[in-house]
């Protein structure tokens, strides 16, 4: 490894890097996170919390997810859209409510981008930054819960191993608190989570309440991602995370091994577990 490691310095001077294949990518880690613990704690379900048009579903599928999908989606922008998306799959349904913390009904803020509405009101001058952010309506909407949702959606599945994946514009810790008062079920292995540490809603919690209620259920971090930056470059506005459950439900620090040099990169058959 140390000559890898001088390798990479030398070519580092010129812009370009080495590194052992396959390896842990920069760029679409996300991508590769979900791939191995979809594969890892063979994942036979995935609740879409925020489908809007259905392009989570659409990646699953890319990845070579071939299991069932349930989206939940309240938009009246996009309903239309992501129903006709999942008829033409005969495992992917779409539940048209919100999910939160308790049943009910609540105003969803329309935005010119409907991935950016929100039961959230945006925080005055996000929309001089992002116009996209412009709000076009409000839609009164449907509110159900995790907890009273779960076993219809698992119905069926021998040993179900779920992919809860939730995205809802600063509502995320209120899709989780929806879990009841035991958190979130044993068949729920995994999280993928959008994270915000600049909030663009007010009230909107803060990224580390989020991440508290997740691994205080016992999930540990795989991967976080960047979506959108500041305009200098600098600052993260909003991140995708996931976590998983360790399939013995003990924490691993990396011995027996696993532990790798920083530089080298992790072993080449690596996967979570």
């Amino acid at each position: 490894m140390r000559v890898l490691a001088k390798a990479r310095s030398l070519v580092r001077r010129v812009g370009i890097d080495v590194a052992p294949w396959p390896h842990r990518p920069e760029d679409g880690v996300i991508d590769w996170g979900l791939t191995a613990v979809m594969r890892s704690r063979g994942i036979n379900c995935v609740i879409d919390v925020g489908g809007n048009r259905g392009q989570f579903a659409g990646r699953l599928r890319a990845l070579g997810y071939n299991g069932r999908i349930v989206s939940f989606e309240p938009s009246p922008t996009v309903q239309p859209l992501i129903q006709a998306a999942a008829e033409r799959d005969p495992q992917w349904t779409v539940r048209p409510v919100a999910l939160s913390s308790q049943p009910g009904h609540a105003e969803l803020h329309l935005h010119k981008e409907p991935q950016l509405d929100s039961m959230l009101d945006a925080l005055p001058g996000v929309t001089g930054d992002i116009p996209l952010m412009e709000e076009t309506g409000i839609a009164s909407i449907t509110l159900s819960t995790l907890e009273a949702e779960l076993p219809g959606i698992i119905a069926g599945i021998d040993d179900p191993k779920v992919l809860l994946k939730s995205d809802t514009q600063g509502h995320d810790v209120e899709v989780l608190r929806g879990a009841g008062a035991k958190g979130l079920d044993p068949a729920i292995v995994a999280v993928l989570v959008e994270l915000a540490p600049l909030p663009v809603y007010s009230g909107q919690p803060r990224m580390t309440a989020v991440m508290e209620l997740i691994m205080a259920d016992g999930f540990d971090a795989v991967a976080f991602e960047p979506l959108f930056e500041s305009s200098d470059g600098l600052r993260v506005v909003e991140l995708d995370a996931l976590f998983m459950r360790p399939a013995d439900g003990r924490p691993d620090w990396g011995g027996n091994g696993k532990w790798h040099d920083p530089v080298a990169g992790p072993p080449a058959n690596h996967v979570p577990g």
